[in-house]
């Protein structure tokens, strides 16, 4: 009854709903098995995803390491701006440069153009002495120190304080060296550049027992000296020094470079451009490290109208100038001078301004130098 009773449509219905039911062998295999169908789109999409998420990640990566970088490219130029700040803040611009107040024309000069040259600088290096008061009175030395670029030369230019020149604001002519009592630095500048029409606009002046000072840090300087020279030094500084080389401290080699009794003022001056010559010799042979605690120890005792962005170009070519050649000369040239001596005012070298001036223009600009 039972049997009779069942109804095979159930059955049929129940089978179809089995998945491993045998009908599926008989399913159109065109058709989408969607028991065992995989959707491939999904794993693509999710690769790709992976893909551009690891390119998203080496972009933030290297964004991170250009951004540290220039972080730290930063700080540290800010930190050598700073110190480079720092150390140019201990350099003394005490004294008020003001030449526009002494520019004139002397009588006995050549009414040419002051002469310059954008690839040329120079600079007048002062020497001074301290009065009784303990301030710098009068100028000792006055060197120019003309660096050529273009043609990779350093020259000395040693002007003899006994020159018989005019003066700004000084009535009569005097000995060049009053320049500086009467003056200071501006004062000096103006008048050779008056008289020798060249451009001198900067300086760097110190004193002698500053100058001593510079020597030592230096370590002293071997000097070559004859029996002459060596005698003079030790009967007036106690020395024991000998013919031939000799090592001396900063105040055997001041003295060294002001000594007049063995020969004459140019044997003089030679003396002191022999000595800027070891120093820019004993430079060359310094390390990085060594020249920035000199700078740092030297600094304040000098004075200088130099601007901050000067002394950092100066700096910047430092090591490239060290290597430079050396020219040297003094004013008066040979056989352009006379000897004389002036009622209140005493010896002097009375010179042929016109041919001095030309030769002077002549060795730092070359020959075509009229103007």
């Amino acid at each position: 009854m039972n049997r009779q009773n069942h109804d095979y449509r159930d059955d049929f219905y129940l089978s179809s709903k089995r998945p491993n039911s045998k009908r599926r062998k008989h399913y159109n295999p065109d058709e989408i098995d969607r028991y065992n169908y995989v959707d491939r789109d999904i794993y693509s999409s999710s690769s790709d995803k992976r893909r551009k998420g690891k390119k998203r990640r080496k972009k933030c990566g290297l964004k991170k390491i250009l951004t540290t970088a220039l972080c730290l490219i930063l700080i540290t130029f800010l930190g050598v701006f700073a110190y480079g700040k720092y150390m140019l803040s201990r350099l003394n611009r005490s004294e008020n440069i003001d030449t526009s107040k002494y520019i004139e024309q002397p009588a006995d000069a050549p009414a040419w153009e002051v002469m310059s040259d954008k690839k040329i600088n120079n600079i007048l290096l002062i020497g001074t002495d301290k009065g009784d008061d303990g301030n710098s009175s009068r100028s000792d030395t006055s060197m120019l120190v003309s660096i050529d670029k273009e043609n990779e030369t350093i020259r000395l230019v040693s002007f003899l304080r006994d020159l018989y020149l005019e003066i700004p604001t000084v009535d009569y002519k005097t000995k060049f060296n009053v320049a500086y009592a009467k003056g200071g630095a501006a004062l000096t500048m103006q008048t050779i550049e008056n008289n020798f029409r060249v451009n001198v606009d900067k300086y760097i002046s110190v004193d002698f027992e500053s100058f001593e000072q510079i020597i030592d840090k230096l370590g002293g300087l071997d000097i070559k000296m004859d029996k002459k020279l060596c005698d003079e030094e030790n009967k007036n500084m106690g020395s024991n020094l000998k013919p031939g080389v000799n090592h001396l401290n900063g105040k055997l080699t001041v003295y060294y470079t002001r000594i007049r009794n063995t020969d004459s003022d140019f044997g003089r001056t030679g003396r002191q451009r022999e000595v800027i010559e070891l120093i820019i010799q004993k430079i060359k042979k310094m390390n990085p490290v060594q020249i920035n605690s000199m700078m740092n120890e030297c600094f304040p005792l000098i004075k200088t109208n130099l601007t901050d962005s000067e002394f950092m170009y100066l700096a910047s070519i430092a090591g490239t100038v060290s290597k430079y050649d050396i020219e040297t000369m003094h004013i008066p040239n040979l056989n352009t001078y006379k000897e004389k001596r002036v009622k209140g005012i005493g010896a002097v070298l009375d010179l042929d301004l016109p041919k001095n001036c030309e030769m002077l223009r002549e060795f730092l600009y070359g020959k075509n130098n009229k103007q």
